[in-house]
């Protein structure tokens, strides 16, 4: 017999999912980093990649000095074979020294949002000798 709409000739039958493959609570990995190596004053794109997850509801927030960047973009939710979510979310920036660039990120499995750390890392003597900065990945 066949269960639930049946539409233009098309029957749908809704089965049961089975347990094993119904995910866990799972909480996000999260990786912050440019799309290029980043210099002070040259114009890039700050990514958030945020993988890993179960159940999909979940907030993520780009900060700039810790206010909203704009500009913001979302790219479209995926899942793997396990039912684990992933998503990316990107802006362009231009760094410049002292700012401090921040993925924001509240899901269910941590139990208050969670900020991760993206920025430009100098050290005092290579900056003094005009040196150029080192990417810092915030993971």
């Amino acid at each position: 017999a066949v269960r639930g709409p049946v539409r233009w000739g098309v029957s749908a039958v809704r089965a049961p999912v089975p347990v094993t493959a119904r995910a866990t609570s799972s909480p996000p990995k999260v990786e912050v980093y440019s799309r290029k190596h980043a210099s002070s004053g040259e114009e890039n794109v700050l990514n958030c990649f945020v993988s890993g997850f179960h159940p999909p509801k979940i907030d993520i927030t780009l900060l700039k000095n810790g206010e909203p960047m704009t500009g913001v973009q979302y790219a479209d939710m995926s899942f793997n074979d396990k039912w684990l979510f992933q998503r990316l979310v990107y802006a362009p920036f231009t760094p410049q020294k002292g700012d401090v660039y921040v993925c924001r990120v509240a899901h269910s499995a941590f139990g208050e949002p969670q900020s991760f750390r993206w920025g430009i890392v100098c050290l005092p003597l290579q900056a003094l000798l005009g040196g150029s900065c080192a990417e810092a990945r915030a993971r």
